[in-house]
């Protein structure tokens, strides 16, 4: 059984094209095995620390891993809800647990990239809505006709309805907790 020489180590884990791998392992053989010539590109890479500016791993970071196991349908059944939320199962399993520890979810990247355009477009929807009750103020003073007063009513429901929705799509980006409600 090999023993680990260095006393305080870590490992790392990284997953790599099979191609690149299989090249890898050629140019690694005659070098003591992947492990020594990743080492040793390490060790190369970060000679001193006092060289250049390190930072130091958030407090918070994610270090304990938990294996867990799922019946095929329990599977299949997050795979849906995760590709719902534009996600990877493990992330959205993450994002499931925080929200039942009550640690604050935060909304999948996903679901951001798919919400800021959205909110973009009703942006711009609300300021073309603007110009064009500007240009029908601006046409009703110089001419006095009183018969456009219902489309400036419509054009201002319209307004307040896109600024409601803006609103709304605002809030799901901060983060959309109705999602994880628990059904009773």
């Amino acid at each position: 059984m090999a023993t680990n020489p260095l006393s305080n180590s870590e490992t790392l884990t990284i997953r790599l094209d099979a191609d690149a791998l299989a090249a890898f392992d050629s140019f690694a053989v005659g070098r003591g095995g992947r492990s020594a010539v990743l080492r040793q590109m390490i060790e190369q890479t970060v000679p001193d620390r006092a060289v250049g500016p390190f930072i130091e791993r958030p407090e918070g970071a994610a270090r304990n891993r938990i294996s867990v196991r799922f019946t095929d349908v329990e599977i299949a059944v997050i795979e849906v809800r995760a590709a719902q939320r534009s996600t990877d199962r493990a992330s959205w399993i993450k994002a499931l647990v925080r929200r039942h520890l009550a640690l604050k979810s935060r909304v999948d990247d996903g679901l951001l990239a798919e919400l800021a355009p959205i909110r973009m477009q009703l942006l711009r929807i609300g300021r073309n809505l603007n110009q064009a009750m500007k240009a029908a103020n601006a046409s009703m003073l110089e001419t006095g006709d009183k018969q456009i007063e219902p489309e400036l009513r419509r054009i201002a429901d319209m307004r307040m309805e896109i600024s409601e929705q803006v609103t709304a799509v605002g809030e799901a980006m901060r983060g959309d907790a109705s999602y994880w409600a628990i059904p009773e």
